[in-house]
């Protein structure tokens, strides 16, 4: 599995901002459980103006655990980045496995959702179950992204930068 490139290059491109690039455990064997408490650790520092984004497994992630434990204060932005929902062909799932996001809102003033129309990973069609939960995310929809493997993501630095 390939490691995106602009994740670093988006910390490098605003580097007026405090990023945090966590690495959560055991990435070839994820666990929802062992992320969760992973993630608790982090949310004391994350205190002032966040946004927080999630990318493939991060992103579902995010949504599962944010619906089932809204945080006490809400952040600025949640963008969640070539999600899955609950795709039954995509096996790797499993514990992350997303039964609603409806709840997200809670958590945050704004959501983005970021898809490509080629996700091999992570079928276009899990979009929509998103945007079902999610009436009011803004959607940013690309045709020929992939799976978001890429050097470079000017995109999100815009979005990033109206905070």
């Amino acid at each position: 599995k390939k490691t995106p490139v602009w994740r670093e290059w988006v910390a490098d491109t605003i580097p007026d901002v405090d990023v945090l690039l966590p690495k959560f455990p055991n990435p070839q064997n994820a666990n929802y459980d062992e992320w969760g408490i992973y993630f608790e650790k982090l949310l004391p520092f994350l205190t002032g103006k966040v946004t927080l984004v999630g990318y493939s497994l991060g992103a579902m992630f995010l949504a599962k655990y944010l619906n089932n434990h809204p945080l006490d204060t809400k952040i600025e932005q949640l963008i969640l980045i070539a999600p899955c929902y609950d795709d039954e062909s995509t096996e790797e799932l499993g514990s992350f496995k997303v039964v609603s996001a409806a709840d997200l809102e809670a958590s945050a003033r704004e959501i983005h959702l970021f898809h490509s129309q080629d996700d091999p990973i992570s079928p276009f069609t899990e979009l929509a179950k998103f945007q079902r939960d999610l009436p009011r995310a803004a959607s940013h929809i690309f045709a020929n992204r992939n799976h978001f493997f890429q050097p470079t993501f000017p995109e999100l630095i815009e979005l990033l930068k109206q905070k």
